[in-house]
């Protein structure tokens, strides 16, 4: 399947706003001390279709990056669910100014071996 002209030019639209909103945001970080400025930045979701989404699924399965939920993370995944909306937002909140070190995407790379 193959994506269109028009969806190309749109992702490339979203990439350079994207990357605009980065600059900006690290620009913001520097004048804060080096310290991230709170969170309020609020992204449109990228219009995704769902034959994309297949196509990016099945793209990240064959490289290792995806897999089939554990029944032990089904059932995480639901008790998440299951949770209230005010509590959901305050284990984000505390994610969002957690500091991992080493740094989480770290600890990813070194669990996958």
């Amino acid at each position: 399947m193959a994506i269109s002209a028009t969806r190309i030019k749109q992702m490339q639209r979203e990439i350079k706003n994207l990357k605009a909103e980065n600059a900006r945001l690290k620009k913001k970080t520097r004048a804060n001390g080096g310290k991230p400025a709170p969170r309020t930045l609020s992204l449109p979701r990228a219009r995704i279709s769902a034959d994309e989404n297949e196509l990016a699924d099945e793209i990240l399965r064959r490289a290792g990056l995806l897999g089939e939920l554990t029944p032990e993370e089904k059932k995480m995944a639901a008790e998440w669910r299951a949770l209230p909306a005010e509590r959901k937002q305050e284990v984000v909140r505390v994610l969002e100014t957690t500091h991992f070190n080493p740094p989480l995407s770290e600890l990813i790379i070194q669990n996958r071996g």
